[in-house]
This record gives C-alpha cells, structure tokens and sequence, in this order.
C-alpha cells in the first residue's frame, strides 16, 4: 500500500506541471492551420467516383501539365521534349532566361492560387514547372498554326502518332496552366505574330486539327469524356 501511495504521490506533480491542451485551443489551431480559399481557384482533381470508373480516362499518359502529375515515372521521357521547345521559345521571343524566369515568378503566388489543393513544390520547382510547361504549350500551338515554326529534327511533328498521344493529355482537368499566364507569355510573341491570333484561337485550331485526324466529337473533348456512343 505504501508503495502505491508513493507512486500516487509521484505521478500528481507531473499531471500539474504538464496539464492536457484544452479542446477549444486545440480545435483553434486546426482552424488556424486551414490553407486559405481563394475565388481564382480553378484547376481541381477529378472526382474519385469518377476516376475510378475509369482511372486511365482522366489521368496524363504521355504529358504533364502543371504541378498535380509533374514529376511521374511514366511522363518524364516527355520532359527533354517540354525543354526542346522552351529552347525554341527563347530564340523566338528573343527574351533571356532570367527574364522569363522573373516574368513567371512575379506571379508565382497567383498561378499557386488557381489550383484547388496546396501545391507542394518550393517556389523555385514551381516556377521552372509553370515556364517549361507554359512554353511548352505555346510553342506547340504556334507549331501547330504555323509550320514555319517547326523544325526539321522536330520528333512530335514529324511523328504525327506522337501528337496523337499527346493531344489528349493536353485536354485534361488536371493537366492544365492558368489562361492568363499563358496570354502574358503569348504576348512576347506579339511582333513575330499575327493580332489575329491569340491562345484562343490558336487552342481551337489544335484541337480541331486533332479531332479531324481522329475523328472525334468535339463534344467528347471539351465534356472532358470518353468518346461518343454512336
């Protein structure tokens, strides 16, 4: 008895130096700890009911696009591909590196706040994600429209199969930029470019051009669907 008293005695001291975090304090700090909802957000995941109806229809195979599939095993032999072109936009534009990188990360904050979920990536892997990317998509519409912007070692347009591998990764929910960070870049193209084109227009004329090789509905691209039953 004794020994259980003293252990008794031992254990209170403990108790009231180290008292339990009340739950209000502690359901405060969740409420804290909350990341931020922003009205520009507009680039979610897909639906899990969906994506597991059918997992292959709304996930990248060849490409990716953004922050939410970059850096996945099976799209990474397209990234030499992505840096060819950044390459191309470079020349073009005559703008430097540093300037482009400067361009993408004075808005680096808003690009992160058009995607639903909390974007990982250091600020310094976001912005080289959005400029390859971002270029990337660019040139290939421009290369699409204007066949003087190809070049003659060009693996994806002188492989029309490839384009069809990755034109339907291009369309995807998750696999997508903010339009207006694409509209600022565009823009450095405005000398060499006609007025009368724009990221719009340019992206109607890919993917029609696409869809007539295919044959697809464009319903069944911008419902973001499988393709059409008859």
């Amino acid at each position: 008895m004794e020994g259980k008293t003293e252990e008794s005695n031992e254990a209170a001291p403990h108790d009231t130096e180290n008292p339990p975090t009340p739950l209000a304090t502690l359901m405060k700090e969740e409420l804290h700890r909350l990341s931020t909802l922003f009205s520009s957000c507009c680039i979610y995941r897909v639906p899990k009911r969906l994506r597991h109806v059918k997992e292959k229809a709304y996930t990248p195979q060849v490409v990716s696009i953004g922050p939410l599939h970059h850096g996945k095993k099976a799209l990474k032999s397209m990234e030499e591909h992505k840096k060819r072109y950044l390459q191309d936009f470079l020349r073009h534009t005559n703008i430097s590196m540093e300037d482009l990188v400067r361009k993408i990360r004075d808005q680096e904050a808003r690009v992160r706040r058009c995607y639903a979920e909390t974007i990982e990536f250091t600020v310094d892997e976001f912005v080289r994600i959005i400029l390859v990317d971002a270029t990337f998509v660019i040139e290939i519409l421009l290369k699409n429209k204007f066949h003087e912007f190809q070049d003659a070692n060009d693996r994806l347009f002188n492989k029309p199969y490839m384009l069809q591998d990755v034109w339907p990764d291009m369309r995807l929910l998750e696999n997508q930029l903010p339009l207006f960070i694409l509209e600022d870049l565009f823009k450095l193209y405005k000398i060499q470019v006609s007025s009368n084109n724009s990221i719009i227009t340019l992206s109607h004329d890919w993917f029609k051009t696409l869809m007539d090789i295919e044959g697809t509905d464009a319903l069944c691209v911008y419902g973001l669907i499988s393709p059409c039953s008859t």
